[in-house]
């Protein structure tokens, strides 16, 4: 089989204002990925909603748009989700851990966050956003780490892009920009429409946001790692 995993991030960066961090993608089988991205096209013409998706620019008058978008996701049985939350990013020693670099760390998530839709003898392309100059190399590494932990018995290849190219990583951007917001404690959360999508997405999954999934889920994965000081 051939898969495509579409990647994005929120609050990544070592001095963001947020301490908590989420990476996450959507994976599906690729001959699948081409109408996925023209029904979600169309979902967006048949309500007027035809600008890019994403969670910073929710539009509160288009809820059935959401609405149908979700339930789309979720009553297909050939996509995925897999999300990594960080939280208290204060706490974590690059010094340590990393070699001085937040970088590494963030790619050191993207690995946990990908591991959950990688078999053996499979191939994969995986997309990533455009995060910086530095991408080409980390992503180079990240191929090199993933590959050895299969012993080579993996076809693994990255693409790094923007995100307005795939409709598929506007919409990982929208639940990964849900799970922020609900495990956010440092900002008052009185939008009604994220609220609604939120609320929306834990009835389809019939989980909340804010736990660690199980480890047999396999549809919408959550899993939360929490660094301590030492």
């Amino acid at each position: 089989m051939n898969y495509k995993i579409f990647c994005d991030e929120s609050n990544h960066l070592y001095n963001d204002k947020s301490d908590l961090m989420v990476i996450g993608g959507i994976c599906c089988p690729s001959e699948e990925v081409e109408y996925i991205n023209r029904y979600i096209k169309h979902l967006k013409h048949k309500h007027d909603a035809n600008c890019e998706l994403k969670w910073t620019k929710l539009n509160s008058h288009k809820k059935e748009f959401y609405k149908e978008l979700l339930e789309f996701f979720f009553s297909r049985v050939d996509l995925r989700f897999n999300a990594q939350i960080v939280v208290n990013k204060s706490n974590l020693n690059h010094d340590k851990y990393n070699d001085g670099e937040a970088d590494k760390f963030y790619y050191k998530m993207y690995y946990y966050a990908l591991l959950p839709f990688l078999k053996p003898s499979e191939k994969y392309n995986l997309f990533m956003d455009y995060k910086d100059t530095k991408g080409g190399q980390r992503v180079k590494k990240l191929k090199e780490v993933v590959r050895n932990t299969f012993y080579g018995s993996i076809d693994l290849n990255f693409t790094i892009i923007h995100s307005h190219e795939s409709q598929i990583m506007q919409l990982s951007d929208i639940f990964i920009g849900a799970i922020g917001y609900k495990n956010r404690e440092d900002i008052d959360k009185n939008s009604e429409i994220k609220t609604y999508i939120i609320d929306l997405i834990e009835s389809l999954n019939g989980s909340a946001l804010n736990v660690s999934s199980p480890e047999w889920e396999e549809k919408f994965r959550i899993y939360r790692f929490r660094p301590r000081k030492f």
